[in-house]
Protein backbone atom coordinates (compact mmCIF):
# COMPACT_ATOMS: atom_id res chain seq x y z
CA UNK A 1 0.00 0.00 0.00
CA UNK A 2 2.85 2.34 0.77
CA UNK A 3 4.56 1.48 -2.41
CA UNK A 4 0.76 2.69 -4.30
CA UNK A 5 0.75 5.78 -2.31
CA UNK A 6 4.20 6.86 -3.03
CA UNK A 7 3.81 5.44 -6.92
CA UNK A 8 0.56 7.46 -7.06
CA UNK A 9 2.25 11.13 -5.40
CA UNK A 10 4.65 10.69 -7.88
CA UNK A 11 2.42 10.50 -10.73
CA UNK A 12 0.70 14.02 -9.26
CA UNK A 13 3.50 15.41 -9.18
CA UNK A 14 5.00 14.52 -12.84
CA UNK A 15 1.39 15.27 -13.89
CA UNK A 16 1.18 18.49 -12.60
CA UNK A 17 4.94 19.13 -13.77
CA UNK A 18 3.94 18.19 -17.09
CA UNK A 19 0.94 20.35 -16.97
CA UNK A 20 2.82 23.43 -16.05
CA UNK A 21 5.42 22.80 -18.96
CA UNK A 22 6.12 26.29 -20.82
CA UNK A 23 6.17 26.07 -24.52
CA UNK A 24 9.46 25.39 -26.04
CA UNK A 25 9.78 26.50 -29.53
CA UNK A 26 12.07 29.13 -29.02
CA UNK A 27 14.05 27.36 -26.66
CA UNK A 28 14.30 24.02 -29.11
CA UNK A 29 14.71 25.88 -32.00
CA UNK A 30 17.84 27.79 -30.33
CA UNK A 31 18.85 24.45 -29.41
CA UNK A 32 18.35 23.17 -33.01
CA UNK A 33 20.15 25.75 -34.49
CA UNK A 34 23.27 26.01 -32.27
CA UNK A 35 23.75 22.14 -33.10
CA UNK A 36 23.60 23.05 -37.17
CA UNK A 37 20.32 20.63 -37.35
CA UNK A 38 18.16 23.02 -38.61
CA UNK A 39 18.02 22.34 -42.24
CA UNK A 40 18.20 18.93 -41.73
CA UNK A 41 15.08 19.45 -39.27
CA UNK A 42 13.40 21.07 -42.16
CA UNK A 43 14.27 17.87 -44.36
CA UNK A 44 12.48 14.90 -41.67
CA UNK A 45 9.15 17.67 -41.11
CA UNK A 46 8.71 18.08 -45.14
CA UNK A 47 9.10 14.25 -45.37
CA UNK A 48 6.99 13.53 -42.38
CA UNK A 49 4.15 15.68 -43.74
CA UNK A 50 4.68 13.87 -47.41
CA UNK A 51 3.95 10.59 -46.03
CA UNK A 52 1.08 11.37 -43.79
CA UNK A 53 -0.30 12.92 -46.97
CA UNK A 54 0.66 10.01 -49.09
CA UNK A 55 -2.45 8.13 -47.43
CA UNK A 56 -5.15 9.82 -48.80
CA UNK A 57 -3.61 9.15 -52.28
CA UNK A 58 -3.66 5.17 -51.49
CA UNK A 59 -7.22 5.81 -50.43
CA UNK A 60 -7.98 7.47 -53.66
CA UNK A 61 -6.64 4.57 -55.97
CA UNK A 62 -9.31 2.40 -55.61
CA UNK A 63 -11.83 3.79 -53.47
CA UNK A 64 -15.83 4.01 -54.32
CA UNK A 65 -16.42 7.50 -53.05
CA UNK A 66 -19.57 9.88 -53.39
CA UNK A 67 -18.38 13.46 -54.79
CA UNK A 68 -18.27 14.77 -51.54
CA UNK A 69 -16.43 12.33 -49.88
CA UNK A 70 -13.91 12.50 -53.05
CA UNK A 71 -13.68 16.36 -52.87
CA UNK A 72 -12.78 15.96 -48.96
CA UNK A 73 -10.01 13.64 -50.02
CA UNK A 74 -8.67 15.75 -52.94
CA UNK A 75 -8.78 18.90 -50.28
CA UNK A 76 -6.94 17.00 -47.85
CA UNK A 77 -4.38 15.77 -50.24
CA UNK A 78 -3.87 19.74 -51.71
CA UNK A 79 -3.51 20.64 -48.05
CA UNK A 80 -1.23 17.94 -46.93
CA UNK A 81 1.17 18.41 -49.83
CA UNK A 82 1.12 22.72 -49.14
CA UNK A 83 1.69 21.61 -45.23
CA UNK A 84 4.81 19.56 -46.71
CA UNK A 85 6.29 22.45 -48.96
CA UNK A 86 6.26 24.64 -46.12
CA UNK A 87 8.80 23.42 -44.59
CA UNK A 88 10.92 24.01 -47.82
CA UNK A 89 9.86 26.83 -49.09
CA UNK A 90 9.32 29.08 -46.32
CA UNK A 91 11.86 30.50 -43.68
CA UNK A 92 11.68 28.77 -39.92
CA UNK A 93 8.02 29.21 -38.81
CA UNK A 94 8.02 31.42 -35.55
CA UNK A 95 5.87 30.11 -32.57
CA UNK A 96 2.55 31.45 -33.81
CA UNK A 97 3.20 29.85 -37.46
CA UNK A 98 4.07 26.77 -35.62
CA UNK A 99 0.69 26.56 -33.66
CA UNK A 100 -1.55 27.33 -36.63
CA UNK A 101 0.47 24.70 -39.00
CA UNK A 102 -0.28 22.00 -36.11
CA UNK A 103 -4.35 23.33 -36.17
CA UNK A 104 -4.42 22.93 -39.94
CA UNK A 105 -2.98 19.32 -39.86
CA UNK A 106 -5.57 18.31 -37.49
CA UNK A 107 -7.92 19.55 -39.54
CA UNK A 108 -6.44 18.38 -42.38
CA UNK A 109 -6.17 14.57 -40.98
CA UNK A 110 -9.60 14.59 -39.86
CA UNK A 111 -11.46 15.57 -42.86
CA UNK A 112 -8.93 12.96 -44.97
CA UNK A 113 -10.02 10.13 -42.18
CA UNK A 114 -13.47 11.13 -42.59
CA UNK A 115 -13.18 10.53 -46.47
CA UNK A 116 -12.93 7.15 -45.43
CA UNK A 117 -16.03 6.71 -42.64
CA UNK A 118 -17.27 3.62 -43.48
CA UNK A 119 -14.10 1.55 -43.63
CA UNK A 120 -11.48 0.47 -41.12
CA UNK A 121 -8.97 2.80 -43.41
CA UNK A 122 -10.53 6.00 -41.78
CA UNK A 123 -10.14 4.60 -38.41
CA UNK A 124 -6.13 3.76 -39.32
CA UNK A 125 -5.53 7.35 -41.00
CA UNK A 126 -6.44 8.91 -37.19
CA UNK A 127 -2.87 7.40 -35.71
CA UNK A 128 -1.41 9.89 -38.25
CA UNK A 129 -2.69 12.28 -35.61
CA UNK A 130 0.19 10.89 -33.57
CA UNK A 131 2.61 12.08 -35.86
CA UNK A 132 1.58 15.74 -35.07
CA UNK A 133 1.12 15.35 -31.51
CA UNK A 134 5.46 14.40 -32.02
CA UNK A 135 6.21 17.35 -33.45
CA UNK A 136 3.73 19.16 -30.36
CA UNK A 137 5.83 17.49 -28.17
CA UNK A 138 9.30 18.49 -29.51
CA UNK A 139 8.42 22.33 -30.23
CA UNK A 140 5.21 23.35 -28.35
CA UNK A 141 4.13 22.90 -24.24
CA UNK A 142 1.74 20.91 -22.29
CA UNK A 143 -1.47 22.96 -23.10
CA UNK A 144 -1.16 22.68 -26.71
CA UNK A 145 -0.55 18.99 -26.47
CA UNK A 146 -3.42 18.19 -24.41
CA UNK A 147 -5.46 19.76 -26.72
CA UNK A 148 -4.79 18.32 -29.59
CA UNK A 149 -5.21 14.61 -27.68
CA UNK A 150 -8.45 15.34 -26.84
CA UNK A 151 -9.09 16.21 -30.54
CA UNK A 152 -7.64 13.64 -31.96
CA UNK A 153 -9.40 10.86 -29.46
CA UNK A 154 -12.64 12.69 -30.46
CA UNK A 155 -11.80 12.19 -34.06
CA UNK A 156 -11.43 8.40 -34.01
CA UNK A 157 -14.45 7.77 -31.81
CA UNK A 158 -16.66 9.42 -33.80
CA UNK A 159 -15.06 7.68 -36.83
CA UNK A 160 -15.17 4.63 -35.09
CA UNK A 161 -19.05 5.52 -34.45
CA UNK A 162 -19.71 5.94 -37.92
CA UNK A 163 -18.15 2.73 -39.02
CA UNK A 164 -19.88 0.85 -36.28
CA UNK A 165 -23.55 2.35 -37.39
CA UNK A 166 -22.72 1.55 -40.40
CA UNK A 167 -21.95 -2.52 -39.94
CA UNK A 168 -18.96 -2.00 -42.11
CA UNK A 169 -16.65 -3.79 -40.10
CA UNK A 170 -17.00 -6.49 -36.91
CA UNK A 171 -16.80 -4.42 -33.28
CA UNK A 172 -13.54 -6.66 -32.93
CA UNK A 173 -11.69 -4.89 -35.71
CA UNK A 174 -12.81 -1.51 -35.12
CA UNK A 175 -11.60 -2.06 -31.13
CA UNK A 176 -8.33 -3.14 -32.18
CA UNK A 177 -8.32 0.11 -34.29
CA UNK A 178 -9.23 2.06 -31.76
CA UNK A 179 -6.37 0.53 -29.54
CA UNK A 180 -3.91 1.27 -32.12
CA UNK A 181 -4.89 4.77 -32.99
CA UNK A 182 -4.61 5.39 -29.16
CA UNK A 183 -1.66 3.86 -28.58
CA UNK A 184 0.42 6.02 -31.43
CA UNK A 185 -1.52 8.90 -31.37
CA UNK A 186 -1.19 9.49 -27.37
CA UNK A 187 1.46 7.02 -25.72
CA UNK A 188 4.42 8.26 -28.47
CA UNK A 189 3.29 12.21 -28.02
CA UNK A 190 3.40 12.10 -24.27
CA UNK A 191 6.45 9.61 -23.78
CA UNK A 192 8.50 11.98 -25.92
CA UNK A 193 7.48 14.94 -24.02
CA UNK A 194 8.58 13.26 -20.86
CA UNK A 195 11.91 12.64 -22.51
CA UNK A 196 12.15 16.39 -23.94
CA UNK A 197 11.65 17.50 -20.04
CA UNK A 198 14.96 15.63 -19.02
CA UNK A 199 16.52 16.62 -22.16
CA UNK A 200 16.34 20.02 -21.71
CA UNK A 201 17.55 19.71 -17.70
CA UNK A 202 20.84 17.60 -18.95
CA UNK A 203 21.28 20.20 -22.14
CA UNK A 204 20.88 23.22 -19.84
CA UNK A 205 23.06 21.42 -17.15
CA UNK A 206 25.95 20.29 -19.91
CA UNK A 207 26.11 22.88 -23.20
CA UNK A 208 23.61 25.52 -22.26
CA UNK A 209 24.26 28.90 -20.22
CA UNK A 210 21.50 29.01 -17.96
CA UNK A 211 21.00 32.67 -17.68
CA UNK A 212 20.91 33.30 -21.23
CA UNK A 213 19.99 29.81 -22.86
CA UNK A 214 22.39 29.92 -25.49
CA UNK A 215 25.83 27.68 -25.34
CA UNK A 216 28.73 27.76 -22.64
CA UNK A 217 32.06 26.78 -23.25
CA UNK A 218 31.48 23.02 -23.14
CA UNK A 219 28.53 23.21 -26.06
CA UNK A 220 30.65 25.74 -27.76
CA UNK A 221 33.71 23.41 -28.00
CA UNK A 222 31.10 20.97 -29.64
CA UNK A 223 29.40 23.37 -32.14
CA UNK A 224 32.82 24.48 -33.15
CA UNK A 225 33.88 20.61 -33.38
CA UNK A 226 30.80 20.46 -35.53
CA UNK A 227 31.78 23.20 -38.02
CA UNK A 228 34.66 21.30 -38.71
CA UNK A 229 33.21 18.30 -39.65
CA UNK A 230 30.36 19.37 -41.44
CA UNK A 231 33.20 21.08 -43.74
CA UNK A 232 36.36 19.49 -42.67
CA UNK A 233 38.49 21.02 -45.85
CA UNK A 234 37.10 24.82 -44.61
CA UNK A 235 36.33 25.40 -48.26
CA UNK A 236 34.27 29.03 -47.51
CA UNK A 237 36.95 30.01 -44.31
CA UNK A 238 35.15 30.62 -40.94
CA UNK A 239 34.70 33.10 -39.03
CA UNK A 240 34.84 33.37 -35.13
CA UNK A 241 33.97 36.69 -33.04
CA UNK A 242 34.85 37.11 -29.39
CA UNK A 243 32.96 40.27 -27.69
CA UNK A 244 33.69 41.26 -24.47
CA UNK A 245 31.12 43.76 -23.09
CA UNK A 246 33.39 47.29 -22.49
CA UNK A 247 30.93 49.23 -19.56
CA UNK A 248 28.96 46.51 -18.14
CA UNK A 249 30.76 46.79 -14.82
CA UNK A 250 29.25 50.27 -14.42
CA UNK A 251 25.73 49.16 -15.51
CA UNK A 252 26.26 46.33 -12.70
CA UNK A 253 26.91 48.84 -10.41
CA UNK A 254 24.56 51.80 -11.17
CA UNK A 255 21.28 49.54 -11.61
CA UNK A 256 22.21 45.94 -10.07
CA UNK A 257 22.76 42.84 -11.27
CA UNK A 258 19.55 41.69 -11.99
CA UNK A 259 19.17 44.43 -14.26
CA UNK A 260 22.47 43.20 -15.60
CA UNK A 261 21.31 39.37 -15.96
CA UNK A 262 18.84 40.53 -18.38
CA UNK A 263 20.54 43.09 -20.30
CA UNK A 264 23.29 39.71 -20.88
CA UNK A 265 20.11 37.27 -21.75
CA UNK A 266 18.63 39.81 -24.23
CA UNK A 267 21.80 40.55 -25.50
CA UNK A 268 21.75 36.84 -26.13
CA UNK A 269 18.41 36.15 -27.68
CA UNK A 270 19.37 39.48 -30.30
CA UNK A 271 22.66 37.53 -31.28
CA UNK A 272 20.44 34.45 -32.10
CA UNK A 273 18.21 36.37 -33.94
CA UNK A 274 21.10 38.07 -35.79
CA UNK A 275 22.92 34.71 -36.59
CA UNK A 276 20.29 33.01 -37.98
CA UNK A 277 19.74 29.12 -38.51
CA UNK A 278 23.56 28.72 -39.79
CA UNK A 279 25.76 30.42 -36.80
CA UNK A 280 26.76 29.61 -33.28
CA UNK A 281 26.38 32.17 -30.09
CA UNK A 282 27.35 31.15 -26.65
CA UNK A 283 28.59 33.09 -23.70
CA UNK A 284 32.13 31.83 -21.97
CA UNK A 285 32.42 34.51 -19.50
CA UNK A 286 31.07 36.54 -17.27
CA UNK A 287 30.18 39.35 -20.20
CA UNK A 288 31.96 37.88 -22.75
CA UNK A 289 30.11 35.93 -25.94
CA UNK A 290 31.49 34.49 -28.78
CA UNK A 291 30.20 34.09 -32.40
CA UNK A 292 31.14 31.40 -35.16
CA UNK A 293 29.12 31.35 -38.13
CA UNK A 294 30.69 29.78 -41.81
CA UNK A 295 31.75 32.23 -44.45
CA UNK A 296 29.84 30.40 -46.95
CA UNK A 297 26.82 32.41 -45.94
CA UNK A 298 28.45 35.63 -44.25
CA UNK A 299 31.75 37.50 -44.46
CA UNK A 300 33.95 38.46 -41.77
CA UNK A 301 33.34 42.55 -42.01
CA UNK A 302 29.78 42.41 -42.50
CA UNK A 303 29.50 39.09 -39.38
CA UNK A 304 31.50 41.26 -36.68
CA UNK A 305 29.54 45.04 -37.36
CA UNK A 306 26.58 42.89 -37.00
CA UNK A 307 27.52 41.83 -33.53
CA UNK A 308 28.72 45.26 -32.50
CA UNK A 309 25.42 46.99 -33.94
CA UNK A 310 23.54 44.23 -31.67
CA UNK A 311 25.26 44.62 -28.64
CA UNK A 312 25.20 48.78 -28.81
CA UNK A 313 21.63 48.75 -29.41
CA UNK A 314 20.00 46.30 -26.58
CA UNK A 315 20.01 48.00 -23.79
CA UNK A 316 19.17 51.87 -22.13
CA UNK A 317 21.97 53.42 -21.34
CA UNK A 318 23.55 51.50 -23.90
CA UNK A 319 26.69 48.52 -23.65
CA UNK A 320 29.48 48.21 -25.76
CA UNK A 321 31.86 45.96 -27.00
CA UNK A 322 35.62 45.52 -28.04
CA UNK A 323 35.30 42.48 -30.73
CA UNK A 324 38.12 40.37 -32.24
CA UNK A 325 37.90 38.64 -35.14
CA UNK A 326 39.82 35.95 -35.88
CA UNK A 327 39.25 34.20 -39.86
CA UNK A 328 40.09 30.42 -40.03
CA UNK A 329 41.48 28.97 -43.76
CA UNK A 330 43.19 26.68 -44.87
CA UNK A 331 42.04 22.61 -43.52
CA UNK A 332 41.02 22.67 -40.13
CA UNK A 333 42.73 20.99 -37.37
CA UNK A 334 40.64 17.15 -36.92
CA UNK A 335 42.55 15.30 -34.15
CA UNK A 336 41.79 18.10 -31.44
CA UNK A 337 39.43 20.75 -30.65
CA UNK A 338 39.23 23.81 -32.07
CA UNK A 339 38.88 25.54 -28.60
CA UNK A 340 42.65 24.27 -27.86
CA UNK A 341 44.24 25.75 -31.06
CA UNK A 342 46.12 29.05 -32.04
CA UNK A 343 42.35 30.07 -32.50
CA UNK A 344 41.37 31.02 -28.84
CA UNK A 345 45.09 30.95 -27.56
CA UNK A 346 46.76 32.77 -29.36
CA UNK A 347 44.37 34.87 -31.49
CA UNK A 348 41.04 35.90 -30.51
CA UNK A 349 41.55 37.06 -26.82
CA UNK A 350 44.26 38.94 -28.27
CA UNK A 351 42.15 40.79 -31.23
CA UNK A 352 39.74 41.50 -28.53
CA UNK A 353 42.54 42.72 -26.31
CA UNK A 354 43.88 45.01 -28.89
CA UNK A 355 39.80 46.75 -29.49
CA UNK A 356 39.99 47.37 -26.05
CA UNK A 357 43.09 48.79 -25.64
CA UNK A 358 41.61 51.15 -28.61
CA UNK A 359 38.83 52.24 -26.62
CA UNK A 360 35.94 49.83 -27.02
CA UNK A 361 33.18 49.55 -29.38
CA UNK A 362 35.58 48.26 -32.10
CA UNK A 363 37.17 45.29 -34.27
CA UNK A 364 40.34 44.00 -34.74
CA UNK A 365 40.77 40.99 -36.56
CA UNK A 366 43.25 37.96 -36.99
CA UNK A 367 43.36 35.70 -39.54
CA UNK A 368 45.36 32.20 -39.60
CA UNK A 369 45.59 29.90 -42.58
CA UNK A 370 45.81 26.22 -41.00
CA UNK A 371 47.93 25.03 -44.21
CA UNK A 372 50.60 27.50 -43.58
CA UNK A 373 50.74 26.02 -40.25
CA UNK A 374 51.03 22.57 -41.35
CA UNK A 375 53.83 22.93 -44.10
CA UNK A 376 56.20 24.01 -41.28
CA UNK A 377 55.65 27.11 -39.16
CA UNK A 378 53.50 25.71 -36.23
CA UNK A 379 52.58 29.40 -34.55
CA UNK A 380 52.63 32.06 -37.62
CA UNK A 381 52.30 35.56 -36.46
CA UNK A 382 48.61 36.64 -36.77
CA UNK A 383 47.78 39.49 -39.17
CA UNK A 384 46.09 42.25 -37.46
CA UNK A 385 43.66 44.71 -39.33
CA UNK A 386 41.35 47.13 -38.08
CA UNK A 387 37.80 47.31 -39.80
CA UNK A 388 35.59 49.97 -39.65
CA UNK A 389 32.03 49.94 -37.98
Amino acid sequence: MIRIAVALGQLGWALSHWWKRQDQFAWFTSYLADRQLIEPSRIILALSAAMVTLVPVVVLIDADLTTSLLAMLIASIVVGSGLSLMWVLFPWPSPARSRAWVCVCDVTILVGSLAQYKTLGGLYGCAAFGLVGGYIAFFHGARLLAAHLVFSLASASAIAGFILADDGAATSSVAVGIIQAVLIGISIPVATQFLMEALASDAAAAELDTLTGVLNRRGLERALDRLNSMDPDNVHGLAVIVADLDNFKEINDRFGHRYGDRVLAEIATRLRATLGVSGVVSRIGGDEFVVADSLRWTEPMRLANQVLHTISTTSDPPVTASVGVVHLTGRLPGHRSLMTTVLFTDLADAAMYEAKRAGGDTVRTRSHDYGAAVTGDPSPSPRPAQWPH
